[in-house]
């Protein structure tokens, strides 16, 4: 085949790659960070049982990651890919008709979890494999801008409908149990076009089988322990990096929607609003800082989006107001910007490439354990006083800021 015809269908691997994430990051971030806290508040739920329920999805996804990350090393990221958008669908279904009982919808939570668990490693892993690794700082930002295009739409959409049911133009033709009902339906709709995706890149691997998405021969299970090990003894330093800045994101997941609301007396579809202004400076921010991080490092961009987030965090729990809210959403948009580009370059480069599927997994693994732990803590703080949770997430930003000034960076490609 000529080479033009090839590189049309890796690019549309691509195009199936970054479907897919934006799909599943639909799905999750609609659904837990808009729709389910309010379906359940709806229902009667306490907040902390919000709580556990998104601690019990964000521990399974991230204690999965290093798993599923080794099953699409061995076996290619489709088949992975195909089975999660399966579990995400079936979790969307039990939580739409058997929420009345606590113990399925945790399933629920977790079928979702497992299901999330392979995309970011097996769309960056191929992405990158895809693009090659001169571009490897580039292709993450926008990889990075696809998920958050994708996991930005969710709870938009999910806030507009939520509040058209209940004080808009649909208030007059439907229920609120139909507008909740319409909600489960448009995710498990979005989850089957991830699902397509995954099956269309399946079969365009099948039909080209590009080397570059798959390990060239597998390592012996030992071999490949023992560099695991080495490159968790050479990246060791940043581990509580890890755990320390997901958790204090993860404290404010089940109070964000209660302060909007019942603080500062705003809707719904206000938190959609606010979530977009963010959601525009992160994406028009994000490809120049991951092109300028690969130019002169990630410590700037992370020293410096942690320190802004510090302050956007205490200027949102002392200072804010229906008015001067959207200001600091511009701010909090504008330190992901800075941190998630930057961050994902170092994790990425600290990782031998044939190896990234799997180490990748487990690195994420590490660092979402704070994100899972997060929302159980933020909860609890929440219910007692709403405010605490910002002051104990500020906190861990500003030690973030003092990790990153001193914290010494390894990459895998200096071992030559």
């Amino acid at each position: 085949m000529p080479e033009s015809g090839r590189s049309f269908w890796k690019y549309g691997m691509l195009a199936c790659f970054l479907i897919m994430l934006a799909a599943i990051d639909f799905v999750r971030m609609a659904l837990f960070i808009t729709f389910l806290p309010s379906y359940l508040k709806q229902l009667g739920y306490a907040l902390n049982t919000v709580g556990l329920v998104m601690s019990g999805n964000l521990l399974t996804d991230n204690l999965s990651k290093s798993g599923t990350g080794w099953l699409a090393d061995h076996f290619g990221p489709w088949p992975v890919l195909f089975g999660g958008s399966i579990l995400i669908i079936a979790g969307v279904v039990l939580f739409k008709y058997f929420n009345s009982w606590l113990s399925l919808m945790i399933l629920a939570a977790v079928l979702i979890g497992i299901g999330a668990a392979p995309v970011w490693p097996a769309v960056v892993s191929g992405a990158i494999r895809i693009a090659g690794e001169a571009k490897r700082a580039t292709m993450i930002s926008w990889v990075s801008v696809v998920w958050m295009i994708g996991g930005g739409l969710g709870p938009v959409i999910m806030g507009f409908l939520i509040d058209s049911g209940k004080t808009g133009w649909l208030k007059a033709h439907l229920g609120i149990e139909d507008i909740y009902r319409t909600g489960f339906d448009i995710l498990i709709f979005v989850a089957g076009i991830g699902l397509c995706a995954s099956c269309l890149g399946w079969v365009i691997e099948w039909l080209m089988c590009p080397e570059t998405l798959r390990t060239a021969e597998p390592e012996a299970p030992r071999k490949k322990l023992k560099k695991v090990l080495a490159t968790l003894n050479l990246n060791k330093g940043l581990i509580p990096g890890m755990l320390i800045q997901t958790l204090s994101l993860g404290i404010l997941l089940p109070v964000l929607l209660p302060f909007i609301t019942e603080r500062l007396g705003m809707s719904e579809s206000r938190l959609s609003l606010l979530l977009m202004v963010g959601g525009i400076f992160v994406a028009c921010l994000m490809v120049p800082v991951g092109h300028f991080a690969d130019k002169w490092g990630a410590r700037h961009f992370l020293v410096s989006g942690f320190l802004v987030a510090f302050l956007s965090i205490m200027m949102a729990v002392t200072w804010a107001t229906q008015h001067n809210i959207w200001f600091i959403a511009a701010m909090i948009g504008c330190s992901y910007a800075m941190i998630q580009p930057a961050w994902n370059a170092l994790l990425a480069g600290s990782i031998p490439p044939e190896q990234r599927g799997v180490l990748m997994g487990l690195f994420l693994s590490v660092e979402g354990l704070g994100f899972a732990i997060g929302p159980l803590i933020g909860g609890i703080l929440g219910t007692h006083r709403m405010e605490l949770p910002f002051y104990i997430s500020g906190s861990l930003m500003l030690v973030m800021v003092v990790v990153y000034i001193f914290l010494p960076f390894h990459s895998a490609h200096d071992e030559g």
